[in-house]
């Protein structure tokens, strides 16, 4: 895979700032419709009625919407920065920036570890297959961005989110290993697992079969209660963060954006910590997040296996944040008949705007998943993901 720069998000800022002059424009219209209705009140009343519900829709719309531009707005800096950095780094094209890379990151490592190649890129850093010498064993070194190594809060939110993420030992996570510093870069070894992710065998396969949906919610259900018995969300649950092998068997990726319960104000100020079309409402708005926001998350990828689509999704970040806290979806069972009243009962509860109205936990998701589909360690025979061939290299 060749790596690019990131793509500025400015068309969102411009759509964003456009919705909002929009709707204040429409509320400003429909405000001087309500003053000369209501001084024609005896005469219009249900006219009246209704142009005040409008106003009171746009009101919300518009507090959401201010809501989700300043935070988009943030990103958009972010993004700026992170653009920057990869341009001067190398003025030349994405192969160069690979190269110009690799060659930095093999030299500030090269003591330990041999780097084969890059595995991919995200918003915390650059994610790469390496031998580690001492282990004698293929891992996955994510070397963090220089906006993070640069930011001392941000280096200590991280210690403390892999101390507590080497606590969790199911089969079901990647399993950290360690964060350490080498030639000016900080970075994160962890556990190597080659596979695809849930999202490319569902774009191959198209909708899963329920044996083989349950098989992997199962699976998914194991790791998420690990990680929340130690305190962690992982906050960026979403179907790219599910790898699986040829034998069925998977495991949950990227707890870089994860974070203990007792480090609540502990995040990186001005970043938008998730991805939109798996974001729970209290996510998009800003507010605290718990286990029950990874459940929401769950909830969308429940929805994603079963039916080949999102519950939501939109042409720009405000426009799939929206949805998510105002709009609601097509039920699982009109978008695929033949999946259980049941299960597409759980997908209703687990995409619940209001986290008091969705689970409040992984076991009690399990009791209600066990009545649909009986739970068996085997995974289903028609799995079929497309591995990677692991490579090693000899001393």
């Amino acid at each position: 895979m060749t790596p690019a720069i990131p793509d500025l998000p400015i068309g969102i800022l411009m759509i964003s700032i456009i919705s909002v002059i929009a709707t204040f424009g429409s509320l400003t219209y429909v405000g001087v419709k309500i003053i000369n209705a209501i001084a024609n009140r005896k005469k219009e009343p249900r006219e009246t009625l209704e142009l005040q519900k409008e106003n009171t829709a746009l009101r919300d719309r518009i507090e959401n919407l201010e809501t989700l531009v300043c935070r988009l707005d943030q990103e958009i800096n972010t993004q700026l920065e992170k653009s920057i950095w990869l341009s001067h780094s190398n003025p030349g094209n994405a192969n160069s920036q690979q190269m110009t890379a690799m060659v930095n990151i093999t030299g500030a490592l090269e003591g330990r570890f041999q780097v084969l190649k890059e595995l991919g890129r995200g918003g915390m850093g650059i994610v790469f297959l390496a031998y580690d010498k001492q282990l004698k064993d293929n891992v996955a070194i994510k070397v963090l961005s220089p906006f993070l190594s640069n930011d001392a809060e941000s280096l200590e939110r991280m210690r403390r989110e892999v101390t507590a993420a080497r606590r969790i030992t199911n089969s079901n996570v990647i399993k950290i290993y360690d964060i350490a510093e080498a030639g000016g870069l900080h970075y994160i070894t962890m556990e190597y697992f080659p596979g695809e992710n849930l999202r490319q065998l569902i774009q191959r396969k198209g909708p899963l079969s329920l044996q083989e949906g349950m098989q992997f919610l199962y699976q998914i259900c194991d790791g998420l209660q690990a990680a929340h018995s130690q305190g962690i969300i992982h906050r960026d649950l979403k179907s790219q963060n599910v790898i699986l092998n040829d034998r069925g068997h998977l495991k949950i990726i990227d707890l870089g954006l994860a974070r203990t319960n007792q480090l609540e104000g502990m995040t990186a100020t001005g970043l938008i910590m998730g991805t939109p079309e798996y974001m729970s409402p209290e996510q998009v708005l800003g507010r605290r997040t718990d286990e029950r926001s990874d459940l929401y998350s769950l909830g969308v990828i429940l929805y994603e296996m079963f039916s080949g689509k999102l519950p939501f999704s939109g042409d720009s970040a405000i426009s799939v944040g929206f949805k998510h806290v105002k709009e609601t979806f097509e039920p699982l069972i009109s978008v695929r008949p033949e999946v259980p009243d049941s299960l597409s009962a759980i997908a209703d509860r687990l995409l619940q705007k209001d986290p008091a109205h969705r689970y409040q936990s992984v076991d009690e998701l399990r009791r209600d998943l066990e009545k649909v589909y009986s739970y068996s360690p085997t995974p289903a025979e028609d799995i079929t993901p497309v591995p990677q061939k692991s490579v090693r290299i000899q001393n």
